[in-house]
Order: C-alpha cells, then structure tokens, then sequence
C-alpha cells in the first residue's frame, strides 16, 4: 500500500499542476496583480504566469488532451469502468491512508497528496479506462490465465496485514508520561491527536492505516515489537531514530492465500496489459481517431 499513497501523491501533484497552469492560462490581463515584490524589484504575475506555461504549459496541455481524447474515445467505443472496482480502488487507496470517514480520507487526500477525492476519482477512472481501451482486443484464455496462477503462486499470498495506531514524541520523558497516562486508562486516539508530532498521523489519532511486516513506514526498530503485539494491547515507549514512538495494535488479518476466481480478472488484464504497444502510442492512435487540433498560440 506504501507504493499506492506514493502514486497517488505523485498524481495529486499532477492535479494541482494542471489547476494551477490552467487557472493562470485564463487571467485576463486587467486581473493581473504583482506576485511577489524583493527588495525593490517586482514580480508580476503576468511573468510568473508566463514562466509557468513556457516549463510546465506544452506537458500540462497534451496532459489535458490525452485525458479528453481518452473519455471520449471510451464513449465511442462502448468501453466504461465497472463501478465495483472503481470503488475497490478507491477503498484500497482509502485505507492506505488510515482513514476511517470521509471526511478523513479527504483532509488527508488534500493535506499528503495534495488532490480531492472527486479529483482521484476521476483519475483513477481516466486510467482504467486507458487500460482498458488499450487491451480491449486481446484475448488470454483461461487455460493461460490458471497456468500464470499456479506458476506463481507467491504474488497471491496476501500476508498478515495490521492496523497500528502510534503516538510519537521527542524525548523519552514525554514517552514515559504517555505511557503512565494510557495505564492509567487515557484514550490512546485522543493522546495522539493531542502529543504526537507525526504530523501524518497525528490528525488521525495516530492511525497508521492496515500494513504488514517490512512495510517502509514501520521503522526496523519496531517490526519485532508489533509483530508479537496482540490485538487492543499497547507497546512500551522505544527509541526510533531520534523520537520515541508507542503503538497500539488495533486490529489484524490473517495471512491467507486467494483464489484463482478470486484474483482471475487481475491476471487477465495483467497478460493482457503486457502485449499492449507503448501506451504512447496507444495515445496516439486514440487522438487520430478522436481529432486534435492544438491551437498555434498554444504552441508558443
């Protein structure tokens, strides 16, 4: 899940990139205000826009194009995204990030990944229908797709998962009063959003989301200590790097091995995914098919 929170940042970065280039393409000039003054000198923001479109404008707009052309090559051709794993995705994104509401996954969507939900709905909507415009016409049978499966047995092994909540904090003296205060009976979220200073967890109540052992945000320090942490029981305070961190082991799943049905579909577009042409040229093909004409003025 850690390599899905990074795509997912990386992409948000995209989005407000988009935002930012678009909003300042369609200024008027009478709108212009300065954007920054040093010392003496003035930075309008006519020259800040026109820096922004000459580094980021030509890769904003075939951004911009690509994702029109592919919607409206997806309509032509009947292709459309099954609801059940837009919303599977958005799930899983969802808790990677450790969040229990809505509102949760959407302060913490802004705030780490800089996008909204409705925004990485959208996208993660743009790339199954890529995917799926891109593979439309190839044919994996099942006898290769069984074959795939019981070849490699070990990438559908999913493998004990926890839910962690931490508290972290600066010095040991800290750790230790947060540890007589949970004894004691205090709310272990309402510490974490009072005391810790992740300021990716803290919001949260200290939740860490679901990860499993060798997970990159669970410190080397800490994997035997929650490995053998059982489920509601809290960990004694221990130096990580140069804080000091308490878990709370919320909840766990048992490793288990999934079933051909259950993972059927991913193989297939697996096999599938991995005939296509370079999806730059799956672009192209779909732009000639829809038309797109770039404005000469755009291309200055």
């Amino acid at each position: 899940m850690t390599n899905t929170k990074g795509l997912w940042a990386f992409i948000g970065a995209l989005v407000v990139l988009l935002l930012v280039v678009t909003w300042s393409w369609y200024q008027t000039s009478t709108k212009l205000q300065p954007a920054a003054v040093v010392g003496g000198s003035t930075i309008s923001e006519a020259d800040y826009i026109s820096a922004l479109k000459q580094k980021f404008g030509d890769q904003v707009l075939q951004d911009m194009v690509n994702r029109e052309v592919v919607f409206q090559a997806a309509k032509q051709q009947g292709v459309t995204v099954d609801q059940a794993e837009l919303d599977q995705e958005m799930a899983q994104i969802r808790e990677s990030y450790g969040s229990s509401s809505d509102s949760e996954f959407e302060q913490a969507l802004i705030k780490q990944a800089g996008t909204t939900v409705e925004a990485l709905r959208r996208e993660i909507t743009y790339q199954l229908l890529l995917q799926a415009l891109a593979t439309k016409d190839i044919v994996i049978s099942d006898e290769e797709l069984l074959t795939f499966y019981n070849n490699h047995p070990e990438r559908y092994a999913r493998p004990m998962q926890m839910r962690l909540w931490q508290i972290v904090v600066a010095t040991q003296q800290e750790a230790e009063q947060v540890a007589a205060e949970l004894k004691q009976g205090a709310n272990f979220q309402a510490l974490a959003k009072e005391r810790s200073i992740d300021s990716l967890t803290s919001g949260n109540g200290g939740d860490m989301g679901w990860l499993s052992l060798g997970d990159s945000r669970l410190p080397d320090e800490a994997q035997d200590v929650v490995a053998d942490l059982e489920t509601k029981k809290i960990s004694a305070p221990m130096k990580v790097k140069e804080n000091y961190v308490i878990y709370q082991m919320a909840d766990r799943r048992k490793a288990e091995q999934q079933s051909f049905e259950q993972v059927k579909e991913a193989i297939r577009k697996e096999l599938a995914f991995a005939q296509v042409e370079s999806l730059d040229e799956v672009l192209d093909r779909l732009r000639q098919s829809v038309g797109v004409e770039i404005s000469e003025q755009m291309q200055h």
